[in-house]
């Protein structure tokens, strides 16, 4: 062990492909307090190759920057990050995985080998991470803890998507979340590149399901993913095996209580979504009120209650009841189910107003609707707003009340 925290040797690695060059300069300029920087480019004849080896010849990257190019074929996220793992050099004290779209923020590498120094029997150590931003105050919106750092001895990746890091020993495992960096910081921050397809998950996920049938959270992300694509058929065939799969499980409370993904209440929601889009109401009801009794303390479950509520005729008690039962219970947590809309003021008052619609006073609908409106601060915001309706539902209860003023 070093002697001093000072000493500890980190070692970030990526897998690269067809990333732009912008997004390569933000990434490398953000690992630069790193020992080491390895990168394969998991394509032949890719142009990042060479604009990575120029990189090699600076001086802040000089003896730092490790660059290998490796055509992973047939495709799988597993292989290509266990490929980049072989590069990390034997003097590495602990290594990190990241992706060419993500930054890490400056305080993270003293930050880091203080928590080495102090806890060198660590075997995984977590860290907040933020996967997106407001476009224009550039505050994180979805942030959740995250476990990408590691030993570099014993630990692998699997899984053809959605890739997890793993290894053969269970006391290992289960230092998982025991180490965490500073909780008041988001150290890894996301930016996406829009323009990448991700039409090759559902392929990869059908391939995870067909190599792992009993593993749950390959289903999980399965289901999401045909919802993505609007393939809501699938989505729910598969989120249906999925929850009678778990509420199979003899001991699925105490699976509830260990499950950090909380997919049971999670697949619930997911369930009750598709039943509304299906106009199903009474089963949406039923799996929305489900995942409520698995976890009453997550806003989703409330929100896609009300709104069900709300969408339908006499039920504003039962909509602004189950408001203030969310008041009451919801707690704001940082997991990945974190929605960052589902905490605005806007949303609730577009259900009540919904809700006042459906009661027929339509002036107490409006108040609701420009109350949600005056609280959009940013563009991101009315964007969000928009998708969900805000500005529809407006327009449409000006017209009746235009209407009703007419007769």
């Amino acid at each position: 062990m070093p002697n001093s925290y000072k000493d500890i040797k980190i070692c970030v690695y990526a897998i690269s492909a067809d990333e732009p060059e912008n997004f390569i300069d933000r990434w490398l300029n953000s690992m630069k307090g790193a020992d080491y920087i390895v990168v394969l480019i998991t394509k032949k004849n890719n142009p990042n190759y060479n604009y990575f080896l120029s990189k090699q010849l600076l001086p802040e990257f000089k003896n730092k920057l490790i660059i290998k190019e490796k055509e992973i074929k047939p495709w799988r996220f597993d292989k290509a990050r266990n490929e980049s793992i072989k590069l990390i050099p034997k003097d590495t004290d602990v290594c990190v995985c990241t992706d060419i779209d993500e930054t890490l923020i400056e305080d993270f590498w003293d930050d880091l080998r203080k928590k080495v120094f102090e806890y060198p029997n660590f075997e995984r150590i977590s860290y907040q991470y933020a996967w997106s931003h407001d476009s224009q105050t550039g505050e994180p919106k979805w942030y959740f803890w995250y476990d990408k750092i590691h030993k570099p001895v014993g630990w692998y990746w699997e899984y053809p998507v959605h890739e997890a890091l793993t290894c053969p020993d269970i006391e290992k495992l289960e230092y998982n979340g025991k180490y965490r960096l500073d909780e008041n910081k988001i150290y890894l921050h996301h930016y996406p590149d829009l323009n990448k397809s991700r039409g090759d998950y559902i392929k990869l996920l059908q391939l995870r399901a067909k190599e792992r049938p009993d593993d749950a959270y390959g289903l999980f992300y399965l289901a999401r993913e045909y919802g993505y694509h609007n393939d809501d058929e699938n989505s729910l065939l598969t989120s249906l095996k999925l929850y009678n799969r778990l509420i199979s499980n003899k001991n699925i409370y105490q699976a509830i209580i260990d499950d950090d993904m909380k997919m049971l209440p999670s697949t619930s929601i997911m369930i009750g979504n598709i039943y509304k889009k299906f106009n199903m109401l009474s089963e949406a009801e039923f799996f929305y009120k489900r995942s409520l009794e698995f976890d009453n303390t997550s806003r989703e479950g409330y929100i896609g209650l009300a709104q069900l509520y709300a969408n339908q005729p006499n039920r504003f008690n039962d909509c602004y009841a189950t408001l203030n039962i969310m008041h009451e219970k919801a707690v704001k947590t940082i997991d990945w189910r974190y929605t960052d809309y589902y905490w605005r003021k806007w949303k609730e008052y577009q259900i009540l107003a919904d809700a006042a619609c459906w009661e027929g006073n339509y002036n107490k609908a409006l108040n609701f609707i420009l109350e949600a409106i005056e609280d959009l601060k940013t563009e991101d915001d009315k964007l969000d707003a928009s998708r969900e309706g805000v500005f529809a539902d407006r327009d449409f209860i000006k017209a009746i009340l235009s209407e009703n003023l007419r007769n």
